[in-house]
């Protein structure tokens, strides 16, 4: 490994962990204030400008919302830091957006962004940013051109972090073409990989294969509760179509 490849590291590493306490503390703060004695909130009906006046007043409260507001700023900075080569590669390509996540939340074509989005998925990054980079190759401009970087993605995943390969899925669902049939077919068969399968049965079902059916039955025995009522749905869309 090159100098740059370890400094690059070492940044990663100190930025993850900046972020980690400050989402630490984030979620120390949704908790709430502490109680003061002060006021009694709660436990006698008051009005809401009684209500503001006695926040006003307390010091707790706003000791607690001025560090809320000033860790919610923070926390967007190194998220944003953790993101920016990322943003820096979009920018190059036309693609001017402070956020992975304004791309996630756009309705306009972003087609020019897809190749970035795909040379970025395997890089590091915190958590939070990658799940914006699966969710924004989510649109029909990545049809098969997303697909072998998701599967990829999904299989070096370990099976217990359950919610990111079941996004992997939710995105497979809008982006499948018929070359990676066989590909989803295998990744639902194999039941190790759990409730994570949900999505990946539903992009089956976007699909016209005579195999697919087949497939579908054979898990209507698969203990997975979740995935199981996701081949009931589809085998139902897939006889109404037979049926007409």
């Amino acid at each position: 490994m090159c100098k740059i490849d370890l400094l690059s590291d070492l940044s990663h590493d100190m930025i993850t962990e900046k972020i980690t306490e400050l989402e630490k503390r984030w979620a120390e703060l949704l908790k709430g204030p502490k109680k003061s004695n002060q006021t009694e909130i709660g436990k006698t009906k008051i009005t809401a400008a009684e209500l503001k006046h006695q926040l006003l007043q307390d010091e707790e409260y706003q000791k607690w919302l001025g560090e809320k507001e000033e860790i919610r700023i923070a926390l967007e900075d190194a998220y944003a830091e953790d993101e920016k080569p990322l943003i820096d590669d979009l920018r190059q390509v036309g693609v001017n957006v402070k956020s992975v996540w304004n791309l996630v939340n756009t309705k306009s074509s972003y087609k020019s962004a897809i190749p970035v989005l795909l040379t970025h998925l395997p890089m590091q990054y915190h958590l939070k940013n990658k799940e914006g980079i699966i969710r924004a190759l989510a649109v029909k401009q990545a049809r098969g051109i997303a697909c072998s970087a998701i599967l990829e993605e999904y299989h070096k995943t370990s099976k217990h972090d359950f919610n990111y390969r079941w996004l992997l899925g939710n995105t497979m669902a809008v982006i499948i073409t018929a070359d990676y049939i066989d590909d989803v077919i295998a990744v639902v068969r194999e039941r190790d990989n759990g409730e994570s399968r949900q999505m990946f049965v539903k992009a089956l079902a976007n699909m016209k294969s005579p195999k697919i059916k087949n497939v579908f039955e054979q898990l209507l025995i698969d203990q997975c509760e979740v995935v199981n009522k996701e081949v009931q749905k589809a085998l139902k869309k897939i006889n109404k179509i037979t049926d007409d």
